[in-house]
């Protein structure tokens, strides 16, 4: 089994719009270079930011319902249950899942577009990088497998 991350909502939804994110990370998570968690808490968010009117326009512009993108997500991840709060990005409370969902993973990576997120570089050992930064780092463990 690959490497466990978690992957913000914004990267999903990126994923789910854009062919370009979507030709490098389906293919990690296909096979299984990858193993994306999600808490309860996240998919939950997930559903609800699928719904918004914007997202709902471009996912059924690209010709994608917003319930078959939420069942490809599930599809997709390994649901963790954490057990432990924390209160780390005092700007936005909610970004406090995401830290909880790795935690409780233990995932090596999360992978974000979220500035907060993105502000604290690393939390308890797990890296948190833009979806390009974990794609270059991935490139870069492979050529050094080789």
């Amino acid at each position: 089994m690959g490497e466990k991350v978690v992957l913000g909502t914004n990267v999903w939804v990126s994923i789910l719009l854009n062919k370009t994110l979507a030709k490098t990370f389906v293919p990690l998570i296909e096979a299984k270079e990858i193993e994306p968690c999600m808490s309860y808490a996240l998919l939950r968010e997930a559903a609800k930011v699928l719904t918004y009117p914007r997202i709902d326009t471009l996912l059924r512009e690209a010709k994608v319902r917003p319930e078959a993108a939420l069942a490809s997500i599930i599809r997709a991840v390994k649901l963790v249950n954490p057990r432990k709060s924390v209160r780390v990005v005092k700007e936005d409370p909610a970004d406090d899942r995401v830290l909880e969902c790795a935690l409780a993973a233990k995932a090596k990576f999360i992978i974000s577009g979220d500035h907060h997120l993105l502000a604290l570089k690393e939390y308890r050992g797990i890296r948190i990088l833009k979806p390009r930064e974990f794609l270059e780092c991935t490139l870069d463990l492979r050529s050094n497998d080789s």
